[in-house]
């Protein structure tokens, strides 16, 4: 049996909190005789194995102890309790810019950053050229790490741990800096490492992310692991327990799959997209249970990269109802310019009024260069007094039994 690739046990990270400054001071003036401050847990009891070549992603709000698991993990940080083993070379993505040394030239920190993986001058001199390639910083990589912004330092940090081999990569939130097309570098690289069998943690607030790179998913709630269990699970449980929390605290709430819009020039655009009947006619309105379709045309400058399309139901609640994607049924995508046709024969949502949405995505279905909302929204009625999202199709059978 394989050992795992990480490990710990109950694992735990302690902080002091003083009152005061003054409290501070007077521990400190007496040496640790008189205590100023009380113990603050930002991580306890944690407990996980993961295999060689799994992927977890750690999900949760903000200040629930994510980020601390991932320093423990990588080593940045020391932990107060319990136990952890990593097997193998860590390569991590945490705090931007974290590790480099500000008044050194990207190129510099690449040779430095090579000594603390712990590769030789000359092994780092022959992947120079290929971490110059992949930051795209072009002669600011000669320039000091001072002068770089934060989207530039997280180009050189994730080119230096995309050169090496880790048996174990730490990520937090690399997916939500820089522009698309490096956004697509750093999804295409992720998944390659996850070919050739590198463990990966991923600490994301796009649930869609996780869901989509992970099979494992821990929730962190008050420093302590709320559930672990496939991702797909874990994040339908978080998400639903984030809208639960919206509405008590009276937000508007999101879609909390952190699917934006943000279309970068030369990604794949739509071009329009509508709601028709079984017919073909344009429709705002239809009765539950008819047929309906959704037309989709899209142009992509470059078709030779791949594309998927989705298409989504979302409540006025901000509930995603329903979603469906060519590269979940294994329909392919190709051409410069398209047109797809989604049939739902029986739409199944009871009375209410939708937002449809469409996204396209690359050809796995992880990075989402467009987010498009049909202009009309689809107003379905319903002549029953069921209630609910959905209609489930049923039937009863009622039998008297002797008394």
């Amino acid at each position: 049996m394989r050992e795992p690739a990480l490990e710990t046990q109950q694992l735990g990270k302690s902080y002091r909190r003083y009152r005061s400054s003054a409290h501070k001071a007077l521990e400190l003036a007496s040496l640790g005789w008189i205590r100023g401050h009380e113990p603050f847990w930002a991580l306890r009891d944690v407990t996980l194995s993961l295999a060689p070549g799994a992927a977890l992603g750690l999900i949760g709000r903000n200040g629930a102890g994510k980020s601390t698991l991932l320093r423990l993990l990588a080593g940045t940080s020391a932990p107060s309790a319990g136990r952890l083993r990593v097997r193998g070379p860590v390569a991590s993505l945490l705090e931007l810019g974290a590790g480099f040394h500000l008044d050194l030239t990207g190129r510099e920190n690449i040779f430095l950053a090579g000594l603390l993986l712990g590769l030789s001058p000359r092994e780092m001199r022959e992947k120079e050229s290929s971490i110059a390639e992949f930051s795209e910083l072009g002669e600011f990589l000669d320039q000091p790490v001072r002068t770089y912004s934060s989207g530039m330092g997280m180009r050189l940090g994730f080119a230096i741990a995309a050169s090496v081999e880790p048996k174990v990569l730490l990520i937090d939130e690399v997916f939500a800096v820089g522009d698309q097309a490096f956004q697509k570098k750093c999804v295409d690289r992720v998944l390659e490492f996850r070919k050739r069998g590198t463990t990966l943690v991923l600490c994301s607030h796009s649930l869609y992310d996780v869901r989509q790179i992970c099979d494992q998913a821990a929730w962190i709630d008050a420093g302590r692991v709320r559930a672990l269990g496939p991702a797909v699970d874990v994040t339908n449980d978080y998400a639903s327990f984030a809208r639960e929390s919206e509405r008590a605290l009276g937000a508007g709430g999101g879609m909390g799959d952190g699917a934006k819009g943000n279309r970068a020039p030369g990604a794949p655009q739509v071009l329009g997209a509508t709601v028709q009947d079984s017919a073909g006619q344009p429709v705002q309105e239809i009765e539950s249970g008819a047929g309906i379709q959704v037309e989709v045309r899209w142009r992509d400058p470059a078709p030779q990269r791949g594309l998927a399309i989705g298409v989504g139901f979302m409540r006025q609640d901000r509930t995603l109802v329903s979603a469906m994607g060519t590269h979940l049924d294994g329909v392919a995508v190709s051409g410069a310019n398209g047109r797809a046709l989604l049939e739902l024969p029986k739409l199944c949502l009871l009375a209410g009024t939708f937002d449809v949405l469409i996204w396209l995505f690359d050809e796995n279905g992880v990075h989402r260069y467009e987010e498009f909302v049909v202009p009309e929204r689809l107003v379905v009625r319903a002549r029953t007094k069921e209630v609910g999202l959905v209609r489930l199709d049923h039937r009863w059978r009622v039998e008297a039994e002797g008394s």
